[in-house]
């Protein structure tokens, strides 16, 4: 998927675009601000490509993946010998990024010892390859991008406020889906016709009644979790419109589906209490589950630890369910 997805006719979204096209022309560091699932690296490459350095490469690097070891091998590269392993030169992301922009995702995560070395960095462009003692200067354009509270990071001392202002030249806030309810129509619509380009299948279609509850749905998963929604249906290439009860919400965000639809969707009183019970327990599981890996985008960790529940644990739900996190990762 590419900025074609950046679709919308809401004034939010238009002013939106309209702010990122000006502050494309300059080479100054962009922070995105946004809750998952809005589409953050999206219009980081929105901005590279009305940008003049749209002719370069937009490297992207998500920072919530990787050690502080990691994060400074995969960022700067290293020398044959710098390490064991290092059985050969192997320049980092910034020299692949060479005359164009570089993305840093999940920004939040990186560790102090890390910030350190990005702030260093930004300050003149110039950096080291691990295991190396002369510096190369870099010609590109940073953009970060956060879906937690910065500001808040900086005050209990988890960010560097230092680090914090160099990034922040010119802030952007991406509101999340459900304050840009003219935008949700015309977004499912799109993600139909993508979608079924994408499968070789047939368009789905809506009852009037399932739009009804598309466009008074929350969101919480933002357009991503929209994006998935059209997946998971278009996949069971329905012969019919789709109805209210076959869309894959999630109720427990203060959206009550009807007793009628609750009981056709759900409970089959013909069955057994037990199994319909264990039915109940296995959709609400693999619905939160669904929900924990968007909002962590496919992290395992940070989606366990939001849920509470050990890794070990919280991996033995996704194996029983047959959940795949790679493909909640952007």
């Amino acid at each position: 998927m590419d900025t074609e997805m950046l679709v919308g006719c809401s004034s939010v979204h238009l002013s939106l675009l309209d702010c990122l096209s000006k502050v494309a022309a300059s080479d100054a560091e962009v922070l995105i601000i946004g809750p998952t699932g809005v589409g953050k690296e999206l219009y980081a490459q929105y901005i590279h490509e009305k940008s003049p350095r749209n002719t370069g490469p937009l490297v992207p690097i998500n920072c919530g993946t990787l050690t502080s070891d990691l994060l400074s091998n995969e960022l700067f590269g290293h020398t044959r010998g710098a390490f064991t392993g290092a059985t050969a030169n192997r320049d980092g992301l910034i020299s692949a990024a060479e005359t164009g922009t570089l993305f840093l995702d999940e920004v939040d995560s990186i560790d102090p010892a890390s910030q350190a070395k990005l702030l260093r960095f930004l300050q003149d462009k110039k950096y080291r390859r691990i295991g190396e003692t002369c510096l190369h200067k870099a010609n590109v354009r940073l953009i970060a991008a956060t879906n937690t509270d910065l500001e808040a990071a900086v005050r209990d001392g988890s960010f560097r406020s230092d680090l914090y202002f160099r990034l922040r030249v010119f802030p952007v806030r991406i509101p999340p889906l459900c304050e840009r309810p003219d935008d949700t129509e015309m977004l499912t619509m799109h993600f139909v016709r993508c979608v079924a380009e994408e499968y070789k299948l047939e368009p789905i279609r809506f009852t009037k009644e399932a739009i009804d509850r598309l466009l008074n749905y929350s969101w919480p998963g933002n357009i991503r979790e929209l994006l998935n929604c059209i997946r998971y249906l278009t996949l069971l290439h329905s012969n019919h419109p789709i109805r209210p009860d076959e869309l894959p919400l999630l109720y427990w965000n203060g959206e009550e589906p009807d007793q009628e639809e609750r009981a056709s969707n759900v409970f089959d009183m013909r069955r057994p209490l037990q199994e319909a019970k264990r039915e109940l327990i296995a959709e609400f599981e693999r619905k939160y589950l669904d929900n924990a890996l968007l909002s962590a985008n496919g992290n395992i960790s940070q989606a366990a630890r939001n849920s509470g529940k050990p890794r070990r644990a919280f991996f033995e739900l996704l194996r029983r369910h047959n959940i795949d996190p790679q493909q909640y990762r952007a």
